[in-house]
């Protein structure tokens, strides 16, 4: 069974989605697995949806995002 974590995010304000990205969620007992999204550009005030539409069964245990601050 393919099971699959989506993401999709608004710059202003939930009007306008970009498109949906997906990354694996691992096998069954694969608890360690780290899902990354990598290349997700540069925003002030973004706002992110998250959708697992597998029937499996799921907790988020938490997000971390690391930022860096461009120049300009």
């Amino acid at each position: 069974m393919d099971r699959k974590v989506e993401i999709c995010y608004s710059d202003d304000g939930g009007h306008n989605w970009s498109n949906w990205r997906e990354a694996s969620l691992g096998e069954i007992g694969q608890y360690n697995l780290r899902v990354r999204f990598n290349r997700l550009g540069s925003f002030r005030n973004r706002v992110w949806k998250m959708r697992v539409a597998s029937p499996v069964k799921r907790d988020l245990l938490g997000a971390v995002a690391y930022m860096t601050e461009t120049p300009g």
